[in-house]
């Protein structure tokens, strides 16, 4: 087999495996939009009221330069949480 039909014989296969992608991603467009939809309200929400949105996050940022010991600690518990509420998901979801 020479360079070039090596090459053309590459291309083909990267052409079908992208069109392979292209069509999984048009199949689970649908369930993305679903999943993601309550995220883009909140967004969109907040996005509505910059004013507000502007004001709430300096007083945020004022508050954690006062007390970034208490910005770490939430975050560690965030983080607690969310790894519980994962652990729990993912074992009911085994049943």
């Amino acid at each position: 087999m020479s360079k070039q039909q090596s090459r053309e014989l590459k291309k083909a296969l990267l052409l079908h495996k992208i069109a392979r992608q292209r069509s999984e991603l048009a199949v689970n467009r649908q369930a993305f939009i679903e999943y993601t939809s309550t995220f883009d309200n909140g967004c969109l929400t907040l996005m509505k009221y910059p004013k507000i949105t502007a004001a709430g996050a300096g007083v945020i940022a004022i508050y954690v330069l006062r007390h970034p010991r208490k910005l770490m600690l939430w975050g560690r518990r965030a983080l607690g949480i969310w790894g519980t509420l994962r652990l729990v998901r993912n074992s009911l979801n085994a049943k």
